[in-house]
């Protein structure tokens, strides 16, 4: 059976400031325009550096921890049957076994699953519960609460009820979108050599003015302009063909079905390149293919 892999959100952290962590008493209220959850955390809580994409809150003690991470098309009946097969393994980081039986979540305007599990989280064993959501207006997101095995039977009880305020917000796309035009803009995107690959691949250079230069081939001789005979009003005359220039392929940055999405248009026609944008720690990845990021010197 094949284990979960989990799907990165633009892979890349989106910046603090999107996420805001206000204090309401017993609790601490966290809501993510940029993800969709609104979830209220235990007070003992602190936001702590994202780590491998997710969002984490620790306790003081480091005696547990929530990790919050966006996903993008989540299945919850595939996410179901991998779990119960083979659980649930993040890039090595995160490997967790459920324990017990699932349950679903008590939310409105979609739809979870919570599972109990044990495993381990970086190199510390954990017990906790894996939560998995999915809206109804394109919110995926995973909520991982996890404690150390002595002091799971305190945690439960406080995960419980953190587990039920979570709530489905709006997305609001203009904050991470912003960041990929900053990231992406002047730059050469070029894959990077995988095995089996014959050919060199050929970068993609975006220009801050929203088009996308081109490389122009070495020429060895002169080419011979093409000629056409037309009528001058007086007598057939043959000319050189004069070349129109072909207009620039154009590049913006949507979000499609909720992940942000590179479109490369080339010409005046329906036809349109998509490449899924994501960051796994600092490497991108462009429809799930590692790509490099360089300065672009072939703008003007």
């Amino acid at each position: 059976m094949r284990r979960f892999k989990s799907i990165s959100i633009f892979m890349w952290a989106i910046v603090l400031g999107v996420g805001s962590f206000a204090g309401t008493g017993f609790a601490a209220n966290f809501t993510d325009k940029s993800i969709g959850i609104s979830i209220d955390l235990d007070d003992d809580f602190t936001r702590k550096p994202d780590w491998r994409g997710y969002r984490v809150f620790r306790s003081a003690d480091n005696a547990a921890s929530v990790y919050i991470k966006p996903v993008y098309d989540l299945s919850l009946y595939d996410l179901k049957e991998d779990l119960k097969a083979s659980g649930f393994d993040d890039v090595g980081s995160i490997d967790l076994v459920m324990t017990g039986n699932e349950e679903n979540a008590t939310v409105s305007s979609g739809s979870g699953v919570l599972s109990p599990f044990k495993g381990m989280i970086g190199n510390f064993k954990v017990r906790g519960v894996f939560g998995a959501y999915s809206g109804f207006d394109d919110q995926g997101f995973f909520v991982i609460a996890a404690a150390r095995p002595d002091y799971w039977i305190d945690w439960s009880k406080r995960y419980r009820t953190m587990f039920d305020s979570v709530k489905f917000v709006k997305i609001d796309y203009s904050e991470e979108i912003m960041n990929w035009y900053q990231r992406l803009s002047g730059k050469s995107l070029a894959p990077m050599n995988t095995a089996g690959s014959y050919q060199p691949p050929q970068p993609i250079h975006l220009c801050s003015n929203g088009t996308v230069a081109e490389e122009q081939a070495a020429k060895t001789q002169p080419a011979t302009p093409q000629q056409q005979t037309v009528w001058n009003g007086y007598a057939w005359v043959t000319v050189p063909v004069v070349q129109t220039p072909r207009p620039p392929a154009q590049w913006r940055i949507e979000p499609i079905r909720g992940k942000p999405t590179l479109l490369i248009r080339q010409g005046p026609g329906p036809g349109m390149e998509r490449f899924a944008l994501e960051m796994n720690g600092n490497q991108l990845h462009m429809s799930g293919k590692p790509v490099s990021i360089s300065q672009n010197k072939l703008c003007k």
